[in-house]
């Protein structure tokens, strides 16, 4: 994929990343560029329940529901940007439409008050992929740390390894470790619009807010039909049902 302005978010649907059967990809592309989003994002659905993972997928999931424009189309293709964005977060397409869908929410990608470099820098690495880096670090550090200890006459030369694994599990610990107490750790999208929050899980309660289609918000507890949420941008949280909005992950 390739990063184009905001401005030119309706992109070709992304084949290169994908790892279904080609020939079911290919068909999926041509219902989105024949204009068939809806029957495009059925397909890109069928598609993610077989490679859950795949980020170019949820990307092109997420383009279709955009160009759908219809209520809870905005709300769905953020959800959908904005798992691939976890998944591939160096992808400059995929920060480009998630950031140019969260803005027609009044969002935006980057926290306020954080560089654009730093941003970036923050989310070089997935967190599957700091979780793996970390355990590889671990183990490393373990196999070469146990070598210079049984091994009197290779000491020398496994000791500086066994330092070396031992400081890459640490920075990649410690990153992930902050990314993981930082940023959504429950999030879902709202894709209703004007979606109603109450002070508690019931009708009964009164409405504090309404959040607007297309806001990130956190889920804190859940009863019943309803989900507690916090809306980060506002400092808000309230009940809101669980059919206004779409978890993420």
């Amino acid at each position: 994929m390739r990063a184009l302005p905001l401005t030119l978010l309706l992109l070709a649907p992304a084949s290169a990343l994908a790892s279904p059967p080609p020939e079911r990809l290919e068909a999926a592309n041509r219902l989105y560029e024949a204009s068939l989003f809806t029957e495009a994002a059925d397909s890109y659905r069928e598609l993610l329940a077989q490679s859950p993972h795949s980020a170019a997928l949820h990307y092109n999931l997420g383009n279709a529901y955009f160009r759908q424009g219809t209520p809870g189309a905005l709300g769905k293709a953020i959800a959908s940007y904005f798992r691939a964005f976890r998944l591939d977060p160096r992808d400059g397409d995929i920060r480009a439409n998630l950031d140019f869908a969260l803005r027609r929410s009044g969002e935006e990608l980057a926290p306020a008050g954080m560089p654009p470099a730093v941003f970036l820098l923050y989310n070089l690495l997935s967190a599957r992929e700091l979780a793996a880096l970390f355990w590889l670090a671990f183990w490393a550090a373990c196999l070469s740390g146990s070598a210079a200890f049984l091994a009197a006459r290779a000491r020398a030369a496994v000791r500086p390894v066994a330092f070396a694994a031992a400081a890459g599990a640490v920075f990649f610990g410690a990153w992930w470790a902050l990314r993981l107490s930082s940023g959504f750790k429950a999030p879902a999208v709202v894709t209703l619009q004007d979606a109603e929050v109450r002070s508690g899980p019931g009708e009964n309660f009164p409405v504090n807010f309404k959040v607007p289609e297309g806001r990130r918000v956190e889920r804190l507890d859940e009863k019943g039909p309803w989900f507690e949420i916090g809306v980060p941008r506002e400092g808000l949280k309230g009940w809101i049902l669980k059919t206004s909005v779409e978890p993420v992950g």
